[in-house]
């Protein structure tokens, strides 16, 4: 009895090393097949096309226009995919206020529909779109200029070729994208805007990039263990020079909540173990990120990229370069300014990013919740 047991006892023992070594065979063979080969580089510089869920229903719209259709007129012609039907309207077509459509509609010219229409399903336009005021949407991808009325709601997303406007109030579930400008509202809403420029109510149609004549005075910080022992200047600017700890060669770490007294130039890379609150007129010519919230002051140059744990506030009329994200939210202050010579800037909040009147960058707005531009009321409220 004892031998069969002990025998048993070996053969599952046996088996149980062969599964083992198998698992670790079958690694270092495909360690082996990889050994020696040279590793592909990350291209850095790859960005996800933003519309590409218009471009993808562009492409299915393409491929059904082949199938045959069920019925036709001088006018349209039906086409069945499944249980899609999808009209294809020939020249331009006008809805009247209150209509409701239920079919994918592909127009071969200009799109026009009153007030308080409702369709269910996603409109490709071959030329403009003019959308009334209170209607519900899909979404729409539109070969020319499209135009919200107020109180417009997008179900998913929105996509034009050339200017896209939407109006007060208006709400788009998912992403807006242009090749021209998107105009926005005030109290617009919308998971995330990108266009080569995309500009809130009341822009004046300019991107001023020129530093005043009293920035060119401003004192320049650039962290070095000398000036770390000279401490006068850094400590006459706000700075406690017992909390800074070098980083590396060009980046240095302030450990607690820093505030800084009066505007300066600085052009050393920075962490701020805490809050960082920054005058008006200052300029960054490398990144910051706090891990608390960080506010910038008026009238300020942000050359480098603004990382933030919690919050980022950028007060009127600055700049910036590069890259705005906070775990928290954003607001950007009245006349900011997003944009840089070679590429675009992009504003990201993990939850709320608000925009003010006269905003404009070259780029996109995103957020993990919305992007809302400041309504009506509340820039009355705030200019009173």
């Amino acid at each position: 009895m004892l031998d069969m047991i002990a025998w048993r006892f070996m053969v599952f023992a046996i088996i149980f090393v062969g599964l083992l070594y198998l698992q670790f065979y079958l690694a270092h063979a495909q360690w082996k097949r990889i050994k020696g080969r040279q590793t592909s580089e990350i291209d850095v510089g790859y960005v996800r096309m933003e519309d590409f869920l218009a471009q993808s229903f562009r492409r299915k719209v393409k491929e059904w226009l082949q199938l045959p259709a069920t019925n036709t007129n001088e006018r349209e012609r039906t086409i069945l995919k499944g249980r899609e039907t999808i009209r294809v309207i020939t020249g331009g077509i006008e809805f009247e206020s209150g209509e409701q459509c239920d079919d994918i509609l592909v127009v071969e010219g200009n799109f026009e529909c009153g007030s308080g229409c409702l369709f269910a399903r996603e409109i490709l336009v071959k030329g403009n779109a003019r959308v009334g005021p209170g209607t519900q949407l899909q979404s729409m991808a539109v070969d020319g200029e499209l135009w919200l009325g107020w109180d417009v709601k997008v179900a998913r997303w929105l996509d034009s070729t050339r200017e896209l406007t939407i109006g007060a109030n208006c709400l788009v579930g998912a992403r807006v994208t242009s090749t021209g400008i998107i105009r926005l509202g005030p109290g617009a809403q919308a998971g995330s805007m990108y266009a080569p420029q995309v500009v809130s109510i009341a822009w004046d149609g300019t991107f001023l990039g020129k530093e005043t004549p009293g920035m060119a005075n401003l004192p320049a910080i650039a962290f070095s263990e000398e000036a770390i022992a000279a401490r006068e200047s850094l400590e006459a600017s706000g700075f406690d020079t017992k909390k800074l700890i070098q980083l590396g060669s060009d980046s240095w770490l302030y450990k607690g909540d820093l505030r800084l007294l009066s505007p300066l130039r600085l052009k050393t890379k920075l962490v701020v173990k805490g809050k960082c609150d920054l005058p008006e007129g200052c300029i960054l010519e490398a990144d910051i990120h706090a891990d608390g919230s960080l506010n910038i002051g008026g009238n300020s140059v942000c050359r480098g990229n603004l990382i933030s744990g919690q919050d980022i506030h950028l007060a009127a009329g600055c700049r910036f370069a590069g890259l705005i994200h906070a775990d928290g939210s954003v607001r950007l202050g009245q006349g900011t300014r997003g944009f840089k010579d070679e590429g675009m800037v992009v504003a990201y909040a993990g939850e709320v990013l608000e925009v003010e009147r006269d905003v404009a960058i070259k780029g996109k707005f995103a957020a993990g919740g919305r992007v809302i531009v400041e309504s009506a009321e509340a820039a009355e409220a705030g200019s009173a």
